[in-house]
């Protein structure tokens, strides 16, 4: 990746309950909104803002493997304040609501 796309997944990785619009990150960069948009969606495949969203499900998942916290807690930690939208996010890319898959697991882990 170029050295921008790279400073920007840092910047993702690093904190993701930070704001991490396009135009947040745009402005911490000192570029153009639509040029990040563009370049970050030909150097990764994916939009940035799909890339967050992936980022925090995934950080959403090893908080359900790993904590007994609360939906509503997990959600915040991941940088989405809305439980709400935190699980029609975990839903559409997971396949499950947080709390089933979290029970799911539980029942998994159980069996072993």
């Amino acid at each position: 990746y170029s050295l921008l796309v790279q400073k920007i997944i840092t910047t993702i990785d690093t904190d993701l309950t930070a704001d991490l619009t396009l135009n947040v990150l745009a402005g911490k960069m000192n570029v153009n909104a639509s040029y990040l948009s563009t370049l970050f969606k030909k150097e990764t495949g994916n939009t940035l803002t799909d890339y967050v969203n992936e980022k925090r499900i995934q950080h959403g998942i090893l908080l359900l493997h790993s904590t007994s916290l609360q939906i509503q807690t997990i959600a915040s930690y991941c940088g989405i304040p809305d439980v709400n939208y935190f699980t029609k996010l975990f839903k559409k890319k997971v396949g499950k609501t947080p709390k089933e898959y979290r029970e799911i697991f539980l029942k998994g882990g159980k069996k072993k």
